[in-house]
């Protein structure tokens, strides 16, 4: 019973900061400031998302963005201090409709806000909120929510509806391919990064 208590406080004190710590000012429809490797991280695939089914959801979300020549978000099978790759899990949220988040740190692995300089991240999705949608759950679905919650992890912030992006909040399906709005605001937040 303890333990299920703090995995509850710690869900929600991780949900109430990414709230908090995301909802911060926008240049354009991306975070200002940097981070390590700058929209070519590494990401490392926790064991929970296999266990749950969910790795090619987030295979599918990483290629969604590598459609973007600036983007190589590249799978490690390492994680390691020394690599620091962004790191993908699959958890479970006693928030109703709060399908994932991502998470942004420093190099000492102290949460961080979004328009900071960011070490690295962890992207969460949640499997029972994301199931509750019932005959809404699908792998496309699914996909969506991973490329938007990757987005977050290459400062990618929220979109208005109904602009064509996997940025616009919500439960969708994901495009075949990056979006030419995806695409540009891409191009504009790492125009200069080598």
């Amino acid at each position: 019973m303890k333990n299920h208590k703090m995995r509850y406080v710690y869900s929600m004190t991780l949900s109430f900061l990414a709230v908090f710590l995301f909802g911060s000012v926008v240049s354009a429809d991306y975070f200002s400031g940097n981070r390590k490797n700058g929209a070519k991280p590494l990401a490392y695939y926790h064991s929970s998302v296999a266990d749950n089914g969910y790795t090619s959801h987030y295979d599918a979300g990483r290629a969604y963005w590598n459609g973007n020549s600036k983007v190589n978000i590249v799978k490690t099978e390492t994680n390691s201090v020394v690599s620091r790759p962004d790191v993908y899990y699959i958890g479970n949220t006693s928030i109703a409709g709060f399908f994932g988040q991502t998470i942004a740190y420093t190099s000492s692995g102290d949460i961080t806000t979004a328009d900071s300089y960011w070490d690295y991240t962890t992207v969460f999705m949640y499997d029972n909120t994301m199931r509750a949608k019932g005959s809404d759950y699908s792998a496309p679905t699914v996909k969506y929510n991973a490329a938007h919650e990757i987005g977050h992890s290459i400062k990618m912030a929220h979109v208005p509806f109904p602009y064509n992006s996997v940025m616009v909040q919500g439960w969708r399906s994901v495009p075949s391919a990056i979006t030419t709005y995806d695409s540009e605001q891409v191009d504009s937040k790492w125009a200069s990064f080598p």
